[in-house]
């Protein structure tokens, strides 16, 4: 990568420019030439920002969108200055099947990082036969299930399904209401390993990880997609965060710099 042109496009906010702080220095520390270049929302214009992107003769393009319009605006427009959309890299927030389809062949061969992958796996499948196929749920479009967004749904009631019992477990309230904290608890909880992902039936869907009162940070992995025109193409396993330490560091300095500035004590764990 030294030497090379990256951009980081992205929606002009908080969110599009959550993960500048880490990009600045790995950019210094890989000799990467990083331009930071924002997308006013609701980001359905963003013809300048391409024809800059030209002109620098950029050689990748990491792309932080919100909503499909906004994602599916910067492929049509990378096709329309001739940019490769095998150099744009999608954040997971922007990259699912219904950010990819409305922008149609210029689409192809966009990059993705997932958290949550699609597919009928055995969850999904219990699901399309006992919800859907029982002419029961509220679906306008079951096509959708399967997709990036609806294993991402399901896959986040998996978690609230079992930091619940975790909460009720670690509280002796089986089959009780719980509170907030204690949820909290059940949450923290969470060692969702290969074995419990296969149990639950979304073995391949998500990674394991496993959580603490001190590490929120999930699964700090994920796997890389790719679209063919049609549906999305895994090109990667799941890949483990190259280097967790440096990430950690900036959020907990970013983190006690938060409650310095809004006066919170920070929770101690034992």
């Amino acid at each position: 990568m030294k030497g090379k042109t990256v951009v980081h496009l992205h929606i002009d906010s908080a969110f599009g420019r959550e993960p500048l702080p880490a990009m600045r220095e790995i950019a210094k520390q890989w000799g990467v030439r990083l331009l930071e270049i924002p997308v006013p929302p609701p980001g359905l214009e963003q013809q300048s920002q391409w024809l800059q992107i030209r002109r620098e003769k950029a050689d990748w393009v990491t792309f932080w969108g919100a909503g499909s319009g906004m994602n599916s605006t910067a492929i049509t427009n990378a096709a329309r200055v001739g940019f490769p959309r095998n150099r744009m890299v999608y954040v997971s927030f922007g990259g699912a099947e219904e950010d990819m389809v409305p922008a149609g062949d210029a689409a192809k061969g966009t990059y993705v990082t997932a958290n949550a992958v699609p597919g009928k796996f055995p969850l999904i499948q219990d699901i399309e036969k006992v919800v859907y196929g029982a002419g029961k749920g509220n679906m306008k479009d079951v096509e959708r299930v399967g997709t990036v967004y609806y294993n991402r749904g399901v896959g986040a009631a998996a978690m609230w399904v079992e930091a619940l019992k975790n909460a009720q477990r670690i509280h002796k309230k089986s089959g009780k209401t719980v509170t907030g904290p204690e949820f909290r608890d059940g949450y923290e909880a969470l060692d969702i390993t290969e074995a419990k992902l296969k149990e639950i039936g979304i073995q391949g869907m998500s990674a394991p990880f496993k959580m603490s009162c001190s590490k929120h940070d999930g699964a700090e992995s994920f796997r890389v997609m790719q679209w063919d025109g049609a549906k999305f193409v895994m090109v990667s396993s799941w890949n483990p965060a190259p280097d967790p330490a440096f990430i950690r560091k900036l959020i907990e300095e970013s983190a006690a710099k938060f409650a310095v500035e809004n006066k919170i004590t920070p929770k101690k764990c034992s």
